[in-house]
């Protein structure tokens, strides 16, 4: 199946590389063979072709359809294709606007500076970060989807986080952005120096492309906690 999209118009920085080297064209069109030129008036009108999530070909103005030109013009208002990851197999994956395609385990600036927090989740640049505490409970990877629990559980292996017996509560807050979730210490529920409760804070206006990296109950508890607010 062919799609087409709407080819990203470079930046400054690129716009200079381009000025110091020869300047050729970014491609042909498919159809009338037309030089694609980097810096023409109609650049970012242009559409590239992908089949199977490999770039075919592309598309000049003039020879776009109706519906070709309309499909690009929906795409680029829906997908990040500024942010394009390449896979294994060569084909390129591009993610929804807010969403993520990938994840990235490792440190996080809140859980390094707050003691309070266990796991800090968060997407950037279409890729979703995950940064765990080497206090925390090992058993966190239970809350993500299959995909994303491999990379939480080796993170936790690799900060050396051993198994607790704590539930969670979740709640939603405006103290949040949309696209970050929290475990943090429930400081409120510990008493007699035991330690309380782990709370799964969420946005009030939590982004929902946030909830596939949580296994379904997990997401069903989100969405719970959501409702109630």
């Amino acid at each position: 199946m062919n799609c087409w999209t709407r080819r990203r118009t470079p930046g400054r920085e690129e716009k200079e590389d381009m000025a110091r080297t020869k300047v050729r064209p970014l491609g042909h069109c498919s159809r009338c063979t037309r030089a694609w030129w980097p810096g023409a008036s109609d650049e970012d009108q242009w559409n590239t072709v992908h089949k199977g999530g490999r770039l075919t070909g592309y598309l000049c103005p003039q020879c776009q359809t109706p519906e070709e030109n309309a499909e690009a013009e929906v795409k680029a208002a829906l997908v990040d294709y500024d942010h394009p990851i390449t896979d294994a197999d060569g084909r390129v994956r591009l993610a929804p606007r807010g969403g993520w395609h990938s994840v990235a385990v490792g440190t996080h600036s809140v859980v390094q500076s707050d003691p309070a927090v266990h796991l800090a989740l968060g997407i950037e640049n279409s890729q979703l970060h995950i940064g765990v505490a080497a206090h925390t409970d090992a058993r966190l990877h239970d809350l993500f989807s299959e995909t994303c629990a491999v990379h939480v559980r080796t993170e936790l292996d690799r900060v050396g986080a051993r198994p607790g017996h704590r539930t969670l509560t979740f709640t939603a807050t405006d103290g949040l952005p949309p696209t970050n979730v929290l475990v943090v210490e429930d400081r409120a529920a510990c008493t007699d120096g035991d330690r309380g409760e782990m709370v799964v804070l969420v946005s009030r206006q939590m982004t929902p492309h946030l909830l596939a990296a949580f296994a379904p109950p997990v997401a069903d508890s989100i969405r719970a906690a959501l409702r109630d607010t």
